[in-house]
């Protein structure tokens, strides 16, 4: 017996798995969405606000062994408050917040003119108060800081404005036309649902994070999980991109505010 090899079989067959007859693989609508009045395309209300932000730098890199570069460095750095989630939160990070703190530098780094800050570091810190749903947590991670750093004086390529969607199968599988016995039924596709909750993302087969620059019409960053069609995706990302323009003018309004704010307070 040779041990440096697997004893598995020569042959492996995948089991064969049936279902019961009462089993779904869908789930009715208003089960997903208990709030009549909102619609799987309609975002869930956005408050914005700059309220007496401390800004840090841009200042100098001291992380011992730093190459020098002749652009600026993005350090973002999000951290889930102990009570942010159902399950209760540790002090230490873990690799999901450092997963998001990743992907936060991806999204924003594109906007930001890193180019007239040589030998600078601009570090952002975003602390989770309540997280409802991982998808539309990094997206409001994502306009959070760049309204942050527009507000700090970072000269910015555009402002970032993240959405999030997510893929639900809200009905049958179509009957199939063929009179055949063996005929399969066809798969119906599956709704595109805007801005879900921690809820709805336990039905989700899929999901789309999109970081979007509107005034540039450009995309910064996209994060794709679960398995869809192309169809499917085109259209989430047609309707994420509809979202930040309307989501980028309450970032403005919120810019504007705090100016006004400033000019009474002096």
């Amino acid at each position: 017996m040779d041990r440096k090899r697997v004893p598995g079989p020569e042959l492996s067959v995948a089991p064969l798995v049936e279902y019961p007859s009462d089993f779904k693989r869908w789930t009715p609508l208003d089960e997903i969405r208990h709030d009549p009045k909102r619609q799987p395309e309609d975002m869930r209300p956005i408050y914005m606000g700059c309220f007496n932000p401390n800004s840090y730098g841009p200042r100098p890199v001291k992380k011992v062994g730093q190459v020098f570069s002749g652009k600026g460095i993005l350090c973002c750095e999000i951290k889930f408050a102990t009570f942010s989630c159902a399950k209760r939160r540790t002090n230490i990070r873990d690799p999901q917040e450092r997963e998001l703190s990743q992907i936060l530098s991806q999204a924003l780094s594109p906007a930001i003119q890193l180019d007239k800050l040589p030998k600078s570091a601009i570090d952002i810190y975003i602390t989770v108060l309540e997280s409802d749903g991982w998808g539309s947590c990094i997206a409001a991670a994502i306009t959070a800081a760049s309204v942050a750093l527009a507000h700090a004086g970072i000269e910015m390529l555009d402002l970032v404005a993240g959405c999030s969607a997510a893929y639900i199968q809200t009905g049958p599988s179509i009957p199939s036309s063929s009179s055949s016995k063996d005929s399969i039924a066809e798969s119906r596709p599956p709704q595109i649902f805007m801005d879900a909750d921690l809820e709805e993302e336990k039905y989700e087969q899929g999901a789309i994070v999109l970081a979007y620059m509107p005034s540039l019409n450009e995309v910064t960053h996209v994060l794709q999980s679960g398995k869809a069609e192309g169809s499917i995706i085109s259209q989430s990302v047609e309707h994420c991109m509809e979202a930040c323009n309307k989501i980028y003018a309450v970032m403005h309004h919120a810019l504007l505010e705090s100016i006004n704010d400033n000019k009474e307070a002096l």
